[in-house]
């Protein structure tokens, strides 16, 4: 019989007394960010990289300019919902607290804000979830990793309602209202503590999946060896060699055009066609730069003194 993982009573509440507090209390176990690098369905992060910061291999992601805009415009986009939805945002739940599961204290989740799903103000609250995007969303289409991240979190707090909103590229703001689903969350929950227990506690390697993966388990190829390639493999190779010949036919064809092109221009830098601009070639200003091999000549010894060796990076080619 299936596990049911689904919160009966009030998860654990931790209060933060800061941003940096709240960081620290994230690390403590598996947070909504990250159920979706577990389940495969984050685009920018691999569960390979996932174990390495959650084991202390890799240092924790910096936060970046987009985080914090993202994490400085919630404000925004809850009070657009509110505009939106009629329902009415509880203020409070803008403090960075976490929530912990009640039997599984590796679940912890901190939404970014809950709300009421009726007039009364009574128990009966919905978690809200507030995203900043360049991209531009399609409410019947929610990226996967969104999905996943409210339903872990309205499982953990017991709800049975919430909400995404977002705001793409500071122009468009929609929502979309999610229902919580109980066998997806008691997948989510047994494939997180899998990875809790085999690959966090017992340490156990992830299958490295990405390029990243690779390059930084092995920044260095080991010196004449060879890896036999498995069948979908040598398909992959002889598939890229066949896109490959596509494209410098293409490449070719878009060379002879531009000279074609280019030989008509002569001298001007606009080339027009029955008074519309179809392209330009202008000279682009002079700069500067610094002759790295006259130096040399002229200054050896001292240019032996500020040169660093560079380790080489891997190379591939397909033969």
């Amino acid at each position: 019989m299936a596990k049911n993982y689904i919160a009966t009573t009030k998860p654990i509440k931790i209060k933060s007394e800061n941003h940096a507090a709240w960081l620290e209390n994230r690390k403590g176990g598996i947070g909504s960010s990250e159920v979706a690098t577990i389940l495969g369905l984050n685009p920018y992060e691999s569960k390979h990289a996932l174990w390495l910061r959650k084991t202390g291999q890799a240092p924790a992601k910096e936060e970046t300019f987009f985080m914090k805009a993202g994490h400085y415009l919630e404000d925004a986009v809850a009070k657009f919902f509110e505009d939106e939805s009629g329902y009415t945002v509880i203020k409070s739940s803008a403090d960075e607290d976490i929530y912990v599961h009640p039997e599984y204290e590796w679940a912890r989740v901190s939404p970014d804000r809950t709300f009421w799903l009726s007039g009364t103000r009574n128990d009966e609250k919905g978690i809200l979830e507030c995203k900043t995007t360049q991209r531009e969303i399609d409410p019947d289409n929610i990226p996967p990793y969104w999905f996943t991240q409210i339903q872990y979190q309205l499982g953990i707090m017991g709800r049975k309602k919430g909400a995404l909103a977002w705001l793409s590229a500071g122009r468009v703001f929609d929502y979309r209202e999610i229902e919580f689903v109980p066998d997806y969350f008691n997948w989510i929950m047994e494939e997180a503590e899998k990875f809790y227990v085999e690959n966090i506690l017992g340490g156990k390697e992830p299958e490295l999946t990405t390029v990243e993966d690779v390059l930084y388990k092995y920044p260095a190829s080991n010196p004449g060896t060879f890896v036999e390639a498995a069948d979908e493999i040598a398909q992959a190779v002889a598939e890229l060699k066949e896109k490959k010949a596509e494209k410098s036919a293409v490449e070719a064809d878009i060379a002879a055009l531009e000279e074609k092109i280019k030989v008509a221009f002569g001298e001007a830098e606009c080339l027009n066609y029955q008074g519309f601009t179809l392209a330009t070639w202008k000279t682009a200003k002079s700069s500067s730069k610094f002759d790295d091999k006259a130096f040399k000549l002229d200054n050896p010894d001292l240019y032996e003194k500020y040169v660093k060796e560079i380790p080489g990076t891997r190379r591939f080619l397909v033969k």
